[in-house]
């Protein structure tokens, strides 16, 4: 991939800012000024690197805060014992959260400033501001779900903006988001034209149906969803014992500042919107796991949009393959995947669903020895289980009698979906974290006509089993309207693990607080319990310094 250079937005860009007074003034950081600029594409590229900078995804703080912080996700407990266990301030990377959206917002407005000043062809004037505008609505639409009231810029300083701006409602900010990428999609190139990485028309049309079901789902006044959950171990004679997950029924609440939208009108958008890009056969499912994960297939198939990124390099690599399926050294032993998934979510699949015989590590070599996930294999491990079945896991996995695993915080559940990258030797390597793909949009459809049509429609079932075929797990049929709204958030939990979508799937139908708290802690010491607090995230003390305008953090924070 060609490098993204901009040498022409300004301070308020700069990384590591993190209060909007201290990056809202906009002036040139290099002899060129805004002037001399006129490629629009350089507005563009400058907000994208946004995304692979350090403020973001470049060492892994910003998607670490969606991650760590689920029922599912589970690690050592050095890792886990901030974000991880309900202790948002302590983490060392918790301001970007906020400064991270900032950052890209004031870039586009920037950019969308000086765009819309350019003397161009118009088609092209359009795309880039389209594209900045999708870029702008994601940046919010991280926010709003974070911290909930949050400043609104609507548009750049040099256009008369105040640098400081009052808290807007979360039904404002909402509605901000969707005005943009409802302008963006009629300008934005088609997939098949624009340029990889970019946002396009049904980039914007995706992100615009997960933008619809988050504000049908959080305003839904009513309702019930089955997870499985609950402890997830007991201590007999000292020794831990996994326990499998259990069904339990919690009921919904609505999100705060989204009470009274009309749900149902959402939902049918939400619908609509997802419908719209599948049938645009602009994305097509791989025709297995594996493939989905191939370094080779980046941008291609499913990929709607992810972070682009170059293997070792000290600005477009990133951290996020070491965090969580670790790095190799010389001698062959994996070091880091401190970012994984518990054995509860292990148990949510089907013996033979590749999501877990292809897409989880069950080998690998650590501390001098070749080590083995999960327990429950133990018997086909040492050879003591001759059926057709452990005989055929051996072969798979390559299962030795001299293995080891115990209950710990190193055996766990590391996906191989982060090999997907060229050199697992180093650090910063190119695992492109996806932003969007087609299993999102096929389940946004699903979910939304469920709930649109008073029960699943057989398209609805058949964008869930095109899923489920894919990875080799059996299909579905008929069943009620929340039975139906159950499954298919838990196969958003099995599709889309630490892909940054768990926790605000939790929070968005309103059980956040009961699931988290059934676990009570992991297997792995990791605490889940929380309190109202945690459904948002603190604001940055040095943002409530600079922004005289915020009077008050967060509730409990």
């Amino acid at each position: 991939m060609k490098k993204i250079v901009l040498s022409v937005l300004a301070a308020a860009s700069l990384l590591g800012a993190t209060s909007c007074k201290d990056f809202i003034t906009e002036t040139p950081i290099s002899n060129v000024s805004p002037a001399q600029v006129t490629d629009a594409n350089t507005y563009v590229n400058g907000a994208l690197n946004t995304l692979v900078s350090d403020n973001m995804f470049r060492y892994g703080q910003f998607p670490n805060l969606w991650d760590y912080d689920s029922d599912d996700s589970t690690g050592p407990s050095w890792a886990y014992g901030d974000i991880g266990a309900g202790n948002f301030q302590s983490y060392w990377g918790i301001d970007t959260g906020w400064s991270g959206p900032y950052v890209l917002i004031h870039r586009c407005n920037f950019g969308i400033a000086q765009v819309s000043a350019l003397s161009m062809d118009a088609t092209a004037q359009k795309n880039a501001i389209a594209q900045l505008k999708v870029l702008r609505a994601w940046a919010y639409f991280q926010l709003v779900r974070a911290y909930g009231a949050v400043p609104l810029f609507e548009k750049s300083v040099i256009e008369g903006t105040a640098p400081q701006q009052p808290r807007a409602a979360v039904k404002d900010i909402y509605a901000f988001i969707v005005n943009d990428l409802k302008a963006a999609e009629t300008d934005l190139l088609p997939a098949a034209t624009a340029l990889v990485g970019h946002p396009n028309q049904t980039v914007a049309k995706s992100l615009l149906a997960k933008v619809y079901l988050t504000m049908a789902s959080g305003s839904l006044a009513s309702g019930q969803v089955t997870v499985l959950g609950g402890p997830t171990y007991r201590m007999t004679a000292g020794k831990k014992i996994l326990l499998p997950p259990v069904a339990l029924t919690h009921a919904k609440t609505v999100v705060a500042g989204l009470d009274g939208l009309n749900s149902a009108d959402y939902f049918k958008l939400a619908r609509d919107k997802a419908q719209e890009v599948m049938a645009s056969n602009a994305y097509t499912l791989f025709s297995n796991h594996t493939d989905v994960w191939n370094v080779a297939n980046q941008n291609k198939g499913e990929h709607i949009w992810s972070i682009q990124t170059i293997v070792n390099d000290p600005l477009y690599g990133n951290e996020i393959s070491m965090f969580r399926i670790g790095r190799i050294n010389t001698i062959g032993e994996i070091e880091g995947g401190w970012i994984a998934q518990s054995d509860h979510w292990y148990r949510l699949f089907e013996d033979g669903d590749q999501r877990i015989t292809d897409g989880v590590l069950h080998r690998w070599k650590m501390w001098g020895g070749v080590h083995y996930y999960p327990l429950s294999d133990s018997l086909v491990v040492k050879g003591t289980d001759m059926s057709a079945s452990a005989v055929a896991k051996r072969a798979k996995y390559g299962y030795l009698p001299t293995d080891v695993a115990s209950v710990d915080d190193s055996h766990v559940a590391r996906l191989r979906k982060f090999e997907a990258v060229s050199d697992r030797t180093v650090s910063r390597s190119n695992f492109n974290y996806p932003l969007l793909r087609y299993p999102d949009v096929l389940l946004i459809y699903a979910e939304a006509a469920n709930e649109a049509n008073g029960g699943p429609t057989a398209a609805a079932i058949a964008a869930v089993n095109q899923i489920r075929t894919r990875n080799g797990a059996s299909t579905i049929g008929t069943m009620s309207q929340q039975a139906f709204r159950s499954f298919v958030l838990e196969e958003r939990r099995r599709e889309l693990a630490l892909e940054g979508d768990r926790r605000w799937d939790l929070l968005r139908w309103g059980i956040y607080l009961p699931v988290m708290n059934a676990l009570d802690s992991d297997e792995n010491n990791v605490v889940k319990r929380r309190t109202s607090k945690h459904l948002l995230m603190p604001i940055p003390v040095s943002e409530l310094n600079a922004n005289k305008l915020i009077t008050a953090n967060n509730p409990g924070w």
